[in-house]
């Protein structure tokens, strides 16, 4: 990917983004660091429990079943090391993943491998010897080594942090209703009436996404989902769970699938691929309930004292957040209007890639040529023609 922080461009100098979560926080510190005059909008505050951003960490598997999804996850890894370096604090860790899933296998094994990501091939009777505890179950896998975790909430609050440092505005429980373009210039309305004027847009809104695209004369279909995640292990013990790697464990015919990781001092987190419920009206709206639905934790619960023995299946804590859906499990990024760039559809795997995403989203609204590929994937006019037929959630590995 092309980037020059420090290059001149004959871009606009006032640049308003949109959410102020995985993509929209490290996009707009990459914009001011390139001399832009950014202000960043959050609904919420960084982090909210109402945001799709929050948590301690988030999986970065650092494997897929299409060679280039994987080429772009390669090139994670040095877009984390180079936010991590700018906000003085590692955002990232490398924990190892195993990935099983017989149906996405060897996709996956062939993907990874045609472009030299290191990985080891694993015999279904021995997967105890990559994650200790883990229960055998008939099933091959292959362990990714340089995999881990995305060390979501210091992201987060770091990139805030320079990017305010750095001379940014940053506007929190601000909540934007439209945006529209005319002369060149594109206004970002808000509640309550007040409005604000920029040469640029970006909406990395989330699950908010939706209904300010249908202020611009968008019709993209995306769905939000509310998701639950389970935090286990010994509140007697520091850390309370052991340093275990992350986990990929797909579906059967019988279970649902699940991922894991570590999580520091939070415990080891757990969450079924599957979501709770879509989100009601299909936006955030009202709908802010983020309780705890028991009956999903004790599923977690039982599947994490019967399959990974290694961890005491006490409940340390619970989380509610959200993730959206686009029709077809991919992300949707690009230019709709000369001054008007989205980024949406993070498809509950937003996080894997926001510090690449924020350089590429940077080059996006300031006309820096991109990979080409990646655009023709993400490009919003597949979706002119015939949009794909939503049969349900994406689920993890099954794209």
């Amino acid at each position: 990917m092309m980037h020059n922080a420090t290059a001149q461009h004959d871009s606009p100098t006032r640049i308003i983004v949109i959410g102020a979560g995985a993509w929209g926080t490290p996009a707009a510190l990459q914009l001011q660091d390139r001399g832009y005059a950014v202000t960043l909008i959050e609904r919420f505050e960084a982090g909210s429990i109402f945001a799709s951003s929050g948590g301690s960490s988030r999986l970065w598997r650092l494997a897929d079943t299409e060679p280039w999804r994987a080429r772009m996850l390669a090139g994670t890894v040095g877009a984390f090391e180079r936010l991590g370096e700018r906000v003085g604090e590692p955002v990232f860790r490398h924990t190892g993943m195993l990935w099983r899933d017989m149906p996405s296998l060897p996709a996956a094994r062939a993907a990874i491998a045609a472009i030299g990501i290191a990985h080891t091939e694993v015999p279904a009777d021995e997967v105890g010897d990559f994650i200790p505890g883990l229960r055998p179950d008939g099933r091959d896998a292959i362990f990714v080594p340089d995999a881990g975790v995305v060390l979501a909430d210091v992201l987060l609050s770091r990139t805030l942090a320079a990017f305010i440092a750095a001379g940014g505005t940053y506007l929190p429980q601000t909540e934007v209703v439209g945006v529209s373009t005319a002369g060149g210039l594109a206004t970002v309305a808000l509640a309550g009436g007040a409005e604000l004027d920029a040469e640029q847009v970006l909406i990395t809104a989330g699950p908010g996404s939706g209904a300010i695209l249908q202020s611009l004369g968008l019709d993209i279909s995306l769905t939000p989902y509310l998701e639950q995640v389970v935090y286990f292990g010994d509140p007697l013990q520091r850390p309370p769970a052991p340093d275990l790697p992350a986990l990929f464990d797909g579906p059967t015919e019988s279970v649902p699938g699940i991922y894991a990781m570590p999580s520091g001092g939070a415990g080891y987190k757990v969450g079924l691929d599957t979501p709770l419920r879509p989100l009601a009206g299909g936006t955030l709206g009202d709908d802010l309930g983020r309780a705890e639905v028991p009956e999903r934790t004790e599923v977690i619960r039982a599947r994490v004292e019967r399959d990974l023995t290694h961890v005491t299946p006490t409940v340390l804590d619970t989380q509610v957040c959200t993730w959206t859906d686009s029709a077809d499990g991919d992300y949707v990024i690009g230019r709709v209007r000369p001054e008007v760039t989205i980024a949406c559809g993070d498809s509950g795997e937003g996080f894997k890639v926001s510090a690449l995403l924020g350089e590429l989203l940077a080059d996006v609204v300031t006309n820096v040529p991109v990979d080409v590929e990646l655009m023709q994937h993400w490009s919003p006019e597949r979706f002119a023609a015939d949009a794909p037929a939503k049969t349900g959630p994406s689920a993890m590995g099954r794209h």
